[in-house]
């Protein structure tokens, strides 16, 4: 079987020239091989299943057996690339920190060193017995981050 630099090299070069994008690969030692792209515009099942020819067409069975599974990282698989950074700007996501806390808020921006969070957070108000809900913008370093996921709302 090809290594996992390999398969990532051939699935790289057959999305060339599309919009389409790597986001994860999964090789496991019994020869299955998990496939995760995505779109700036979205992805349909038509996407997987060209991906899907293409890339066992590039791999031989012959040489060895593997069981090939292409598919969309859909709503709620983690952010791994820049381009899910890109994808969701102004959308909702939820921002798991190493501490074990959670962030919820909209994704203003990101960077090589991290995200701005839009989020709402209750503060004291001069002049006022209660607290009161404010947006504030939080800006967190991937080093204090455990995982971002976008957020579905209906």
């Amino acid at each position: 079987m090809k290594s996992t630099e390999e398969i990532k090299d051939i699935i790289e070069t057959i999305l060339q020239g599309t919009d389409l994008f790597l986001v994860d690969l999964k090789v496991s030692p019994d020869n299955s091989i998990e496939v995760y792209i995505d779109s700036l515009k979205g992805i349909n099942v038509d996407s997987c299943v060209t991906l899907s020819k293409q890339l066992d067409a590039k791999l031989d069975r012959d040489t060895e057996d593997f069981e090939l599974t292409v598919s969309s990282a859909g709503i709620g698989y983690p952010f791994k690339v820049t381009q899910q950074y890109e994808k969701n700007l102004g959308n909702q996501v939820e921002v798991k920190l190493q501490n074990g806390g959670k962030l919820q808020g909209i994704l203003k921006s990101h960077s090589n060193t991290g995200v701005v969070i839009e989020c709402e957070e209750k503060v004291a108000v001069e002049g006022k017995k209660k607290k009161s809900i404010v947006k504030v913008e939080k800006e967190i370093h991937f080093t204090d981050i455990k995982e971002v996921k976008d957020i579905v709302v209906f």
